[in-house]
């Protein structure tokens, strides 16, 4: 490595590397899954679960009471 990419390296941080862009994707990725592990039937949005924990899907009252703002849908 020459001094200049050495500099580049250095001022770009390891946020800028792209080397590590993929493998930081894959953890907020699987994080994200973690914390919200169904889908949601109605906008496909990953859910926490209604009640959390449990498959939106299997839930005969979810889609009738469908609200995105009500705290288990990733907004991020």
């Amino acid at each position: 490595m020459t001094p200049d990419e050495a500099e580049r390296a250095h001022l770009r941080g390891p946020e800028g590397d792209p080397e590590q862009q993929g493998h930081r994707r894959m953890q907020e990725l699987r994080k994200i899954g973690r914390d919200y592990p169904f889908i949601c039937p109605v906008d496909f949005k990953p859910h926490r679960g209604s009640p959390p924990g449990e498959d939106p899907n299997l839930d005969p009252d979810f889609i009738p009471n469908h609200r995105e703002d009500d705290g288990a849908h990733y907004l991020g």
